[in-house]
């Protein structure tokens, strides 16, 4: 995936930044890298549709360096709504992004927030969660879903 250039934009970061939020917020999730929705760039957004005014974008990521713990927590993703698997990711990340003024920042993301970071940035490396977890595991995920939708009617 091609870096965001800020001296010569696709299209206005900010303006990148606010629809992305809002595709997001519009599909219920908590992630959205731009490849998903069909533009082809390093940016990813992250927020909760609680807390609409902490959501943010993160352009250009980088992961610095990782916890050798590895946690064990559930995630879905807008690409395939209502599966949800557990996937094993670091308990935190040092990371690097641009901001949509081109500020960058270096933090480190722990927890919840650290799973959402690596889930869209793998996203942006190609990667689905589908491809973290056996295809076993891939298919209760799957029947668990059709259960839901089936009992739902």
């Amino acid at each position: 995936m091609p870096e965001f250039n800020f001296y010569d934009p696709i299209m206005d970061p900010k303006e990148l930044e606010q629809q992305m939020l809002e595709v997001m917020y519009a599909g219920n999730g908590m992630g959205l890298a731009a490849n998903q929705v069909g533009i082809r760039t390093r940016v990813f957004v992250m927020g909760h549709r609680d807390y609409k005014e902490d959501g943010q974008a993160f352009f250009n990521p980088q992961i610095i360096t990782h916890s050798d713990i590895l946690l064990d927590l559930e995630e879905g993703c807008l690409s395939f709504p209502g599966i949800y698997a557990k996937i094993k990711r670091p308990e935190w990340i040092e990371a690097m992004w641009q901001n949509s003024s081109g500020d960058w920042h270096r933090d480190r993301i722990d927890g919840y927030a650290c799973k959402c970071f690596l889930h869209e940035f793998d996203h942006l490396q190609g990667i689905v969660y589908k491809d973290r977890i056996s295809t076993l595991k891939w298919s209760l995920a799957d029947k668990k879903r059709k259960a839901y939708e089936y009992s739902a009617q």
